[in-house]
């Protein structure tokens, strides 16, 4: 049975904030989701956690399932500064053509960001939201 992450996008100025681990690899914020909390929920306590983000809104993008993962990716609009928490060793900011940080991704990194950057260049909106999350939480964290 696959893992149930939440994952998160955040842009900064064009770019998309990555966290590093300890083993160097970059990875997109996130994490285990709790099981006293949505996924919404989740994807907002990972983001602050791990870049000191307070998340705004979070907007549900789709769901990617890796090889031991399935991650419920979220768009996030946030506030604050970022600093690297909890299990963040270093924050990045990737830009579209970034080889030697796309290298150091995650194949579940680079496979969601391709997957943002290709349904945001096509216009279509969120998809299906997950089982279980109301369309409030879905646009305010919040809730």
């Amino acid at each position: 049975m696959k893992r149930q992450r939440a994952t998160v996008i955040v842009e900064i100025d064009g770019k998309i904030l990555l966290v590093e681990n300890r083993g160097g690899l970059l990875l997109l914020p996130g994490g285990g989701i709790n099981a006293d909390e949505s996924h919404a929920q989740a994807a907002a306590r990972e983001l602050a956690e791990e870049t000191g983000l307070l998340s705004d809104s979070l907007q549900f993008l789709f769901s990617h399932e890796s090889q031991t993962n399935c991650h419920h990716v979220f768009r996030a609009s946030a506030s604050g500064a970022a600093l690297a928490g909890d299990d963040a060793m270093a924050l990045h900011f990737f830009a579209h053509g970034d080889l030697p940080l796309s290298a150091r991704m995650s194949p579940a990194t680079r496979q969601i960001i391709a997957r943002f950057a290709c349904t945001r260049e096509q216009g279509q909106g969120p998809e299906k939201r997950p089982p279980g999350m109301s369309p409030a939480v879905m646009a305010d964290s919040s809730a």
